[in-house]
This record gives structure tokens, C-alpha cells and sequence, in this order.
């Protein structure tokens, strides 16, 4: 079996899960290899906005991704674990000292679509910004009034005397495949997710 993984902090989280409910795991130290093979499970690890696309086409059979890409991108893939690591929230973020009035909001966000949805939820005109970088740069340079952003516990925010307004809802990493890995491989593949479940976990 294939599984994608997202690099960086979920990556750990992950292979620490998976070998508390006995999976195979990749060796602790992986050095600079992006894929590794043990006992017949072959771990690719990945930019986390790319996880999904690798199981859709089928490049990977299972993946582990945070929910707020998946909420994000709405990909065709099948979210089959809540699993218990990469919590976080989704936030509207900005100064301490709130801007009020009538005008149009300026929103910066790495997440345009959960942003544009948000707000119009509250029926509230704004114009969204989507950035790649630090968008915690966005109200410190007067580029947009507020942020929408992953806070995990907030000490970026802090660090830039900036704050947490409201959330919109909270994230943890999903066990994902697609309907073809599913019909391919359905016995492996639900053992994964009874473990993972903890339905078995040892």
C-alpha cells in the first residue's frame, strides 16, 4: 500500500499514532528521502496541499492531511478517520485595536474559499486577499484589515500583537483515500481504518 504523508509537524504526529495502534511505521530518521519502503508499505512524503491530489490519481492509496486543506480545496477523495493529532482552528485574526466603519473589509488568507465562505455566511461584503507567505505580514503592512489563518496556540499572533477575533471551526488531521484504493484493496485497507479507529488498535 501507498501512503502519502504531509511533512512537517503531522508527519511526526502521524508516525507516532501509527505505531501506538501497531502500523507500520518509517524509521524515525528518514534523513532527506521523500520515499521509503518497509514491509511492503511504500510512505511518500509530501507538501501537505498535495497529499490529496496524489491519492485522487491514484499515485498514493491512502493519505494522512490536515482538515483544513480538505476544506479548503473540497477535493474527490474520501475522508475515512478523524484521526486524534494536528488539532488546530480556523481564525479570524487581526490587531488589537479592531478598525470599525462601513467600509469594505480587506481579508489576507492562505484559505480564500473557507475565508469567502465565512463571511459571506455573515452576509458581510469584504474583499479576500489570498497570499502563499506569512499572512500575519497582511495588517502589519496595511494590506488587509484581518487575517483568516490555522492558529495552533497562538504565539505568532502574539508575537506580532495581533489576536484571535473569532473562530470558524476547528481542525484535526483525516485519513483519506479514494473509492478506487477502496475497491482495489478493501480488506487491507479497512484493517488500516479499524486500527486507526482504534476499533483494534493493540
Amino acid at each position: 500500500m501507498k501512503v502519502a504523508i504531509a511533512k512537517g509537524r503531522i508527519e511526526k504526529a502521524a508516525r507516532d499514532y501509527f505505531e501506538q495502534v501497531g502500523l507500520t511505521v518509517w524509521p524515525e530518521k528518514r534523513g532527506r528521502e521523500l520515499t521509503v519502503e518497509v514491509d511492503g508499505h511504500e510512505f511518500i512524503f509530501v507538501k501537505g496541499d498535495d497529499v490529496y491530489k496524489y491519492v485522487m490519481h491514484g499515485a498514493a492509496d491512502v493519505g494522512v492531511v490536515g482538515g483544513d486543506i480538505l476544506r479548503e480545496k473540497t477535493p474527490g477523495v474520501l475522508e475515512v478517520v478523524d484521526l486524534p493529532f494536528g488539532r488546530c482552528r480556523m481564525a479570524v485574526c487581526g490587531p488589537k485595536e479592531r478598525k470599525n466603519g462601513t467600509k469594505k473589509l480587506k481579508v489576507a488568507s492562505k484559505y480564500p474559499n473557507i475565508a469567502i465562505s465565512h463571511f459571506a455566511s455573515k452576509r458581510q461584503n469584504v474583499e479576500v486577499i489570498a497570499l502563499n507567505g506569512s499572512v500575519e505580514l497582511a495588517p502589519l503592512t496595511g494590506l488587509a484589515d484581518c487575517i483568516v489563518d490555522i492558529v495552533e496556540t497562538g504565539a505568532t499572533l502574539r508575537a506580532n500583537d495581533l489576536e484571535e477575533y473569532e473562530t470558524i471551526f476547528t481542525v484535526n488531521a483525516k485519513f483519506i483515500t479514494s473509492e478506487t484504493a477502496l475497491a482495489n484493496d478493501p480488506d487491507e485497507l479497512k484493517a488500516w481504518i479499524r486500527r486507526l479507529s482504534k476499533e483494534e488498535a493493540k
